[in-house]
């Protein structure tokens, strides 16, 4: 039996950890993206490109972010774009964050991810942060 895109994207969420782990499973999350896949921490935002870039980008988080908990509420799919509505939780700079988000990611045939992006308010993770709203957040 095949595994489904939207099982892919489950697999995919989990290896970030279940909110007890304190870093992501790296490897695991590096081999599920396409050689050339992009992460777009945020739309508008910064877009990290090939799996080189991608691992700096996830070294560079976990030094300030952990325990991390992508939870999925809703996920649906069309082809090889999946779209998923998460409540996801972690921990920066001490502070626990609960983190709303929609994220779209689009798989190639072989069923690595080409495309990840990212959508959220910025701003409602600064104020969780008691960062003032005028602050650019840098890690």
């Amino acid at each position: 039996m095949a595994v489904s895109n939207e099982d892919i994207v489950q697999q995919f969420c989990g290896a970030w950890g279940d909110g007890d782990t304190a870093t992501p499973d790296v490897e695991r999350i590096l081999d599920m993206f396409a050689e050339d896949g992009e992460w777009a921490l945020w739309v508008p935002g910064p877009t990290i490109k090939g799996r080189t870039e991608i691992r700096a980008e996830i070294e560079r988080q976990i030094k300030f972010s952990t325990y991390m908990k992508c939870g999925i509420t809703k996920i649906v799919s069309a082809g090889n774009t999946v779209v998923t509505e998460r409540i996801d939780h972690f921990t920066m700079h001490g502070i626990r964050v609960r983190h709303a988000l929609v994220a779209m990611y689009d798989l190639d045939d072989s069923g690595k991810i080409r495309s990840w992006r990212e959508y959220f308010d910025t701003a409602d993770i600064g104020r969780q942060l008691g960062i003032p709203p005028e602050t650019v957040i840098e890690g």
